[in-house]
């Protein structure tokens, strides 16, 4: 990693764009031989899964790894911590960081594509590892920062809800077939790391082609409601009943 320490100036930068574009980019965070290594664990991933979608969730599944050394890095929780702090106005707490590496290809990959969500973490960041270099490329798509830091689980709840039903999903897949330019839409680079407002932004990837592969290193940080008495009580209820509006994190990204 190229990056280390951050200043003041250079956290209110990228606050600024994320605010002002609804993404921020910092070029070229992982180096060549760091590509190199993690595309070689994609592809020995993904072929182990029989060449469809499969995702390598927390830390201990990437030991060994650049991702498991960013994952615990102090440079980067640093800065995830202070751009948080910047749009929220309190510190998180620095083991807030959630991490995944996701793996699109082949049916599978299609289902797990043009499902728009919030994310249940206020800082997004993605790293892609490897993108197809024609056709359909799973760029990232997002209306961002449609919503607010909600004060209570039960209208962040509320929220997903409302977007995470068949009748939402098809008005937006419809939206973008008819008028894409109404969303932000990041085409990505290997190697260069992305940073929005995953819980303030509706979003969602494009499709790859089934023999195309997408990879992608998504980092969460600070999961607001995390504490919540009312998240812990439903997910306990609830059992293994899995959908964006209800884990505290999906691979979606």
């Amino acid at each position: 990693m190229p990056y280390t320490t951050f200043s003041d100036a250079q956290v209110n930068s990228l606050i600024k764009a994320i605010d002002a574009d609804g993404y921020a980019v910092l070029p070229d965070w992982a180096t060549d031989r760091q590509l190199n290594e993690l595309r070689a664990l994609v592809s020995q991933t993904v072929a182990d899964a029989g060449y469809n979608y499969v995702a390598l969730s927390g830390r201990e599944s990437v030991q060994g790894t650049p991702l498991y050394d960013w994952g615990i890095s102090h440079d980067f929780v640093d800065l995830c911590r202070r751009i948080t702090a910047g749009v929220t106005g309190q510190r998180p707490a620095d083991n807030g960081m959630s991490q995944t590496l996701r793996c699109l290809t082949g049916n599978g990959g299609r289902r797990e594509s043009l499902i728009f969500h919030y994310d249940s973490y206020v800082l997004t960041t993605i790293m892609p590892v490897c993108l197809p270099q024609t056709g359909e490329r799973g760029d990232l798509l997002m209306l961002p920062n449609r919503r607010p830091i909600r004060r209570s689980y039960l209208h962040n709840l509320l929220d997903k809800v409302l977007v995470d039903n068949k009748w939402v999903q098809r008005y937006l897949r419809d939206r973008v077939a008819r008028d894409e330019q109404a969303f932000t839409r990041i085409v990505m680079q290997p190697g260069h790391m992305y940073l929005f407002w995953g819980y303030r932004s509706l979003h969602t990837n494009l499709p790859v082609a089934e023999d195309a592969l997408r990879a992608t290193a998504v980092f969460h940080y600070h999961n607001v409601h995390g504490s919540s008495s009312l998240a812990s009580r439903l997910r306990k209820s609830l059992g293994t009943l899995k959908g964006p509006n209800l884990q505290d994190d999906v691979p979606q990204t």
